[in-house]
């Protein structure tokens, strides 16, 4: 669009935390990458209602509730309420992943209206099928935390601290919410993986850890470029699923 002075200026929707507002900009790229983001809060701040009533509704069993709050304790993010926690934090999920792609061509009333009523409809049905997840991957952990637990001979120092930092890396406070859908589909797999290392490394713990040492460049790389800002969240997070894939494939 015509800017002042007659200079080209590009439109964009930008995301301030609790609101949205429309802003200019002169550079075409950074109104592309921020639009986005305008148009999900707006959308998330629209559907305030729908997800309010998702919640109440979400069918969260006691067992589930509690191995959940057991993670948050975990963590500085830590609150109380382990269901009500866990509520919301199924339904933030589903939001994102129902608000994931294609919220760029997003620029007229009549899109917005069209995607805002198609997520409407879907937000419920996708945070109930996100708990049955939660209850099949809060329980693995539950199982490969208690593994990871026994006092039982055969363990060495250094496996079993590698294995429990990849489990902290996976069931973090908040995972439910923050993990990508496509990732989070993995986590069965991955988490079976860690408990079938589990097993194998007490009976055979030199065997673990030279596995353990030829991943250790990979797992340090990534790291040291996290630390860095040396790629994008998204290159990042591809890095980091691509090194679970890795460690499934190897133990």
């Amino acid at each position: 669009v015509p800017g002042a002075g007659g200079v080209p200026a590009w439109p964009a929707l930008q995301d301030d935390g609790d609101s949205v507002s429309l802003a200019v900009h002169a550079d075409p790229e950074q109104a592309r990458r921020l639009h986005p983001g305008g148009v999900r809060r707006l959308l998330a701040i629209a559907l305030h209602d729908q997800a309010r009533q998702a919640r109440r509704q979400l069918p969260v069993a006691p067992k589930t509730a509690l191995l959940y709050a057991a993670i948050e304790s975990a963590g500085a993010r830590s609150r109380t309420g382990g269901g009500d926690r866990l509520r919301e934090d199924l339904v933030e999920g589903a939001l994102a992943a129902l608000l994931a792609d294609g919220l760029g061509e997003i620029r007229d009333p009549c899109a917005f209206a069209a995607r805002r009523d198609a997520v409407a409809r879907a937000l419920f049905g996708e945070a109930v099928r996100r708990l049955e997840q939660a209850e099949t991957i809060l329980d693995l952990v539950a199982q490969v935390r208690a593994r990871l637990e026994s006092r039982l001979v055969g363990w060495a120092r250094a496996n079993l601290d590698d294995m429990q930092a990849q489990l902290a890396a996976l069931a973090f406070p908040g995972f439910l919410r923050e993990v990508p859908a496509d990732a989070l589909e993995a986590y069965p797999r991955y988490l079976r993986a860690l408990s079938v290392r589990a097993e194998r490394a007490q009976r055979d713990p030199l065997r673990d850890q030279q596995r353990m040492l030829d991943l250790k460049p990979l797992a340090d790389a990534l790291a040291d470029a996290r630390a860095a800002g040396a790629a994008s969240p998204e290159e990042l997070g591809r890095l980091r699923w691509e090194l679970e894939e890795v460690r499934v494939a190897t133990y």
